[in-house]
């Protein structure tokens, strides 16, 4: 009995080490971007794509690219993948957006002379999507999901001003009226926009947010400087189009003023409105809040404590508390689920939004 149980036990390591899960085959995913020096997204309007068929015997991909198709043969072990024997279709592709399938079938899938390649695989599913990515050797990534092509927000293309950017847990950066960071997206995705006395100017491609609404990634992006003499030259929105794009929500607030956030990374978040606020409502720069992280209560702090009004909104922009003339300068938050928060204060010295950690 012992025995053949060893011999079980040995024979059904050996069909693991074989195996790949099951909802990877016969589906057809999209593929999202290719990381390798840079990271590229998809181009807005294209559909490159990669499934997995089990033959007898065998198992093959197909990936569709811009204009052609790349067949392979697939062996799995592990999380090991190895594609060989590749097969290319031949047909001319002429569209600007051709760089792409090289990228996708000669640096991701194989190389210009069709040699094989392992990719080590991650494969997962989560809020009913299932989603793949491929590393080589070299760590060139390739990220595919089930999600379709992302739609976008109507309300995304309008002129959008920044009044606030943070830095992790950093007190935030204000860019009070009349003249703040601007820029305006078209539908066709291409910006123009004004940051002190330089212009600028580039387009963005619409990606899956996952996590968040959507993501943008800006390319082309110009600076046009010869106006600045003597003028202020400003760069956050050039460090912004030049980061890594995290995620993007957007959202209408209660005012019924539009709300654009950009995140290049996790406490990084660059905020804009499609309104001018004005330069009164961060003039309560003296306030405090503690302790931060807070637990049970926090506690509002400055030279007036008379504050008019208090919220708290969650970073989807969701109001979680609110309250008029504050009875005291103690709020308590134990209810609040554990994650990043901002508390906004209105007082008649103006308006002022802090963020804070519920522990």
């Amino acid at each position: 009995m012992k025995k053949l149980i060893l011999l079980f036990g040995t024979v059904f390591s050996i069909l693991t080490a074989f195996a790949q899960p099951v909802g990877l085959l016969s589906e057809t995913f999209n593929l999202k971007f290719i990381e390798t020096n840079d990271l590229f997204f998809t181009p807005n309007g294209e559909t490159p794509t990669v499934a997995f068929y089990d033959l007898p015997n065998s198992y093959v991909l197909e990936a569709e690219g811009i204009f052609n198709v790349l067949n392979a043969g697939a062996n799995f072990n592990g999380n090991s993948l190895t594609l060989h024997s590749y097969g290319v279709t031949l047909n001319d592709c002429v569209e600007p957006n051709c760089y792409y399938e090289d990228l996708y079938f000669y640096e991701i899938l194989t190389t210009h002379n069709l040699e094989s390649k392992t990719f080590t695989y991650y494969y997962n599913e989560r809020n009913g999507y299932k989603y793949l990515s491929l590393r080589d050797s070299d760590y060139n990534w390739a990220y595919f999901s089930t999600e379709p092509a992302p739609v976008p927000d109507a309300r995304l293309f309008q002129t959008w001003y920044l009044y606030m950017t943070e830095v992790d847990l950093g007190d935030p950066v204000f860019y009070p009226g009349p003249n703040p960071p601007q820029f305006t997206i078209t539908p066709d995705f291409t910006y123009t926009g004004i940051e002190g006395c330089a212009l600028i100017s580039g387009d963005f491609i619409l990606g899956n947010g996952e996590d968040y609404d959507f993501k943008l990634q800006s390319q082309n992006y110009q600076q046009d400087e010869s106006n600045c003499s003597p003028g202020p030259v400003g760069y956050a929105l050039y460090d912004l189009m030049y980061s890594y794009p995290l995620g993007c929500n957007l959202y209408t607030g209660n005012d019924g003023i539009d709300y654009f956030q950009y995140e290049t990374a996790a406490g990084f978040i660059s905020y804009f409105s499609n309104q001018l606020l004005s330069v009164n409502e961060h003039s309560l720069s003296n306030l405090v809040i503690f302790p931060n992280p807070a637990q049970d209560k926090l506690i509002l702090q400055s030279t007036a404590n008379d504050f008019d009004s208090v919220s708290i909104a969650d970073v989807n922009g969701r109001i979680v508390y609110s309250t008029e003339k504050l009875a005291s300068n103690e709020i308590e938050v134990s209810a609040l689920k554990s994650g990043m928060y901002f508390i906004t204060v209105t007082s008649s010295e103006g308006k002022i939004t802090k963020k804070f950690i519920k522990k």
